[in-house]
């Protein structure tokens, strides 16, 4: 299929849609649980989803990953295989969270029962029809992102519901706990939904095989996409880690919106031309990336230009300190958007050992620079470092797209300019008008 295609065209406009609004709805229901639950349980949420996060990429093979990129991902008895390698999968993580809760509880001042029940998720979602998979590998964009969409729309209502009937972290777990459920259970309405226990040797071997690397690259990507949630949340209040969490969640919103496209455009299509030659490749790919880019670098900008007051305007005084963090958390996301796109640009290759070395040179540097920078300048400085982590990731994914000689830095710079003068402008503007910077509120 031709990457330059209306196709891809119509995909990623349904891609951006259907993501557009579920942010909306996210965002939404973010600032009404502001209101509803005081900022310590964002901070205790922050931690528990992001250890059921760790605990669920300790055995990650990458099934999905296996059913878009292998040539047997049509056959059935493979979909079985894979299915039974992903239940087997839930069972294990579930009791390996349950039986570590009792010491991550007391690490982080948490009660071991709620990270017990967190566990759930893990075990439900094991059951999960791998009909989702497959709607990606046959490119069914719009059917996969209005499932999706419906998914985060369930998940949002029993959240607000329950919050506002319970405003405890206990009625958040219990949220997601449903559903988990119900996303489990809506997976058997896709086509081909059915599956069955099934046990064939030489596909285990496969999907293992090529799971080997998407273990290492996601357990990496969490650590590198994490580190700093648990290394503050062993550091600083449970109200000043949840501060910091909404911050955060709202500078990965375009870093998840580059994935998405990446994961369910990028990465199957360039799995389905990998066999062209890299110049042909290339040539259908490079329109379409620099589009994507530079809408984003657009979109950061101006985020970045007034996150300061987005902030304030929204969040009550509670929630003050996040202006702060914002502004410079969205410069970080900019570097993780063209590290995004990158890295799946070469997953589709079937080279996913290059964002596995990227994600260990950003650990290092993360694990080194937050501890010296604390020392030094406190969460400003910790803060810093983690935007600019993903500088020494660019470096190696940019290594190996030279080469598989399906390089870009051309695009990166021309959307890399763009972002600063966006920025640059809009600090001009608001110094002209007497409003200062966004970056004029650093607790230097």
């Amino acid at each position: 299929m031709n990457l330059s295609g209306k196709f891809v065209l119509r995909g990623t406009a349904w891609t951006v849609g259907t993501y557009g609004i579920s942010t909306a709805l996210r965002f939404g229901s973010n600032v009404v649980l502001s209101r509803l639950v005081v900022p310590e349980v964002f901070g205790i949420m922050l931690v528990i989803n992001t250890l059921r996060a760790g605990i669920d990429l300790l055995s990650d093979v990458g099934i999905g990953q296996n059913i878009v990129h292998s040539p047997n991902g049509d056959d059935r008895r493979f979909r079985n295989t894979a299915w039974t390698v992903q239940v087997l999968r839930g069972a294990l993580l579930f009791a390996v969270f349950v039986l570590a809760a009792p010491f991550l509880g007391s690490v982080y001042g948490l009660p071991s029962e709620a990270i017990q029940l967190s566990a759930f998720s893990l075990l439900i979602l094991g059951f999960c029809s791998v009909s989702v998979h497959l709607l990606q590998r046959r490119l069914r964009i719009v059917t996969s992102n209005l499932f999706d969409l419906a998914m985060d729309v369930v998940g949002i209502a029993l959240t607000i519901g329950l919050a506002y009937w319970w405003p405890s972290f206990w009625s958040l777990i219990i949220a997601g706990l449903v559903a988990s459920t119900i996303r489990a259970a809506a997976t058997y309405l896709l086509p081909e939904a059915p599956v069955r226990l099934d046990w064939k040797a030489e596909d285990a071997r496969q999907i293992l095989s090529f799971g080997k690397w998407i273990y290492l690259a996601s357990m990496l990507a969490f650590l590198c996409a994490s580190i700093d949630k648990l290394y503050l949340g062993s550091i600083v209040p449970l109200a000043v880690l949840g501060i910091y969490g909404i911050a955060r969640n709202i500078a990965d919103l375009p870093v998840a919106l580059a994935g998405r496209i990446g994961y369910s455009i990028v990465f199957p299509l360039i799995a389905a031309e990998r066999d062209l030659p890299r110049e042909i490749m290339r040539g259908h790919l490079a329109p379409i990336r620099l589009k994507l880019l530079l809408a984003c670098a657009l979109c950061i900008g101006l985020a970045a230009g007034f996150a300061d007051y987005a902030v304030r305007l929204v969040y009550d005084s509670r929630y003050h300190d996040a202006a702060w963090m914002l502004p410079i958390l969205l410069l970080g996301a900019w570097g993780s958007v063209m590290c995004s796109v990158n890295e799946y640009l070469l997953l589709g290759l079937g080279k996913p050992l290059y964002g596995a070395a990227a994600n260990v040179a950003k650990l290092a540097y993360l694990g080194l620079g937050m501890a010296v920078a604390w020392s030094v300048l406190g969460l400003v400085g910790a803060v810093a470092v983690i935007a600019l982590a993903d500088v020494s990731r660019y470096l190696i994914i940019a290594f190996g797209q030279g080469r598989e000689r399906v390089v870009f830095l051309r695009q990166d710079m021309i959307a890399t300019v763009l972002l600063v003068a966006v920025i640059a402008a809009i600090s001009l503007a608001r110094i002209e008008a007497g409003f200062g910077t966004t970056f004029d509120g650093l607790p230097l």
